[in-house]
């Protein structure tokens, strides 16, 4: 059943200042709407306020980038909530598999009109030190995880630029990982540039690392680029961005529900690689990511191809 009532969660850091600047255009759309507007102070009082909302029955509507939406969408699905998004981040990839247009965070509020509420997947991580984490998106360790943590440092660009001038840098230094990735009992093994476990089809600001995924098919999209020159990475990479990529010697693809990650810790060296989803660091290796089929409802275009609820 849609939510009578909404209340909106802005994250006025998201999007390297963005969300910031529209702010007071959002407040203003948003009462205009009858919506309550709530701006948290860190990502602790996010998640307390949506957990409070969902509590009361409200919806909410997230008004940030994926690493936002992936914390309320996690409180979401322990409640039962529904969640509205509002694209102000950087990457807002998951609103893009959404069918809402990043390049527009306003005019995706016609959604609380004219949209309709769907079922979509979560992903789910846990990681050695303990650390469980919700995601929308795409969990990813290697390469993509360390240009991720350059690029969530940078406060001069944005977009997909800043992501595309962090995959520059990290190529010329970055030394593939002994990596073992298991889906649902199938182990792949070897030197690998980048290990990425897909509930949506995007990340990194629009780089389409599953072509094939859905974020309604209970199922999670594993790309593996293993035995590839650097080179050869750099030649293929403009691909990421068409979805080609998979038909690229040395990139492995699989899908399943259950994937673990883990690195020989000969090659790791220092503190070992990290897993990150939907854009924020999740802990150390070794690592178990999950998909929970239809954990989350989300208010969608009219014409989005996702099952209703």
């Amino acid at each position: 059943m849609r939510p009578v009532r909404w209340t909106a969660l802005v994250n006025p850091t998201a999007g390297r200042g963005r969300s910031r600047r529209l702010q007071a255009q959002l407040q203003s759309e948003l009462a205009n709407r009858g919506v309550a507007c709530c701006v948290p102070e860190d990502p602790t009082a996010t998640r307390r306020l949506a957990a409070a909302a969902f509590e009361r029955g409200d919806g909410v509507v997230v008004c940030g980038g994926d690493g936002t939406v992936a914390a309320v969408a996690g409180e979401a699905a322990t409640r039962g909530g529904a969640v509205a998004v509002v694209p102000t981040g950087t990457g807002n990839d998951f609103a893009r598999h959404l069918g809402l247009d990043p390049r527009r965070p306003l005019d995706t509020l016609a959604v609380l009109e004219g949209g309709r509420l769907a079922a979509c997947d979560l992903g789910r991580a846990t990681t050695a030190d303990g650390t469980h984490a919700w995601f929308t998106t795409v969990a990813n360790t290697g390469f993509d995880a360390e240009a991720n943590r350059w690029a969530n440092e940078v406060r001069w660009a944005s977009g997909t630029a800043v992501y595309v001038l962090a995959t520059l840098r990290t190529l010329a230094t970055y030394r593939p990982v002994n990596l073992r990735v298991v889906v649902d009992g199938v182990a792949l093994e070897g030197p690998t540039w980048l290990a990425a476990v897909a509930n949506a089809r995007y990340y990194a600001g629009g780089m389409m690392i599953a072509p094939g995924a859905e974020v309604d098919d209970g199922q999670l999209d594993v790309c593996v680029i293993g035995r590839i020159s650097r080179g050869g990475f750099l030649a293929g990479f403009p691909r990421v961005f068409r979805g080609t990529h998979p038909a690229v010697r040395g990139v492995e693809t699989r899908r399943g529900r259950v994937v673990e990650l883990s690195a020989d810790e000969r090659s790791a060296g220092g503190s070992g690689p990290q897993l990150w989803a939907s854009g924020e660091r999740v802990g150390p290796l070794p690592a178990r990511v999950e998909v929970v089929p239809g954990a989350l409802r989300v208010l969608v275009p009219e014409g989005a191809p996702l099952s209703g609820r």
